[in-house]
């Protein structure tokens, strides 16, 4: 169980307590999380994040490694499987479904800045 977010904050209540998540929903936040973070600028776990660095928008390989890359960024979320569904060039954003503790979640992931 995590607490949830919203809009990069945390979401709360309508009586102002942490609301939580688990399951699959869970699991999706922590590979948004992990998918959406430049490796190496989280201070407190410099190994949290992905490096889109190596990719090119001109690729015809494009839609491949960036799969294997939000696959790697989610390899510390046990139980987890990641698979692109979406990726949308114009506004640079990888559409995820993902898959975990009998459910499947589908999220969105902003890649702006990195490809």
């Amino acid at each position: 169980m995590d607490v949830r977010l919203s809009g990069g904050d945390i979401r709360l209540t309508g009586s102002g307590a942490q609301e939580l998540v688990s399951g699959a929903r869970e699991a999706a936040q922590r590979v948004m999380i992990a998918a959406s973070v430049r490796k190496g600028s989280f201070v407190y776990d410099r190994s949290l994040g992905t490096d889109y660095a190596a990719l090119d928008a001109n690729d015809p390989l494009l839609l491949a490694k960036l799969e294997l890359l939000l696959r790697e960024a989610a390899a510390n979320v046990a139980g987890v499987q990641v698979t692109l569904a979406d990726f949308d060039e114009i506004s640079r954003t990888a559409v995820l479904e993902i898959s975990s503790r009998g459910g499947t979640v589908t999220t969105e992931v902003d890649l702006n800045g990195y490809i």
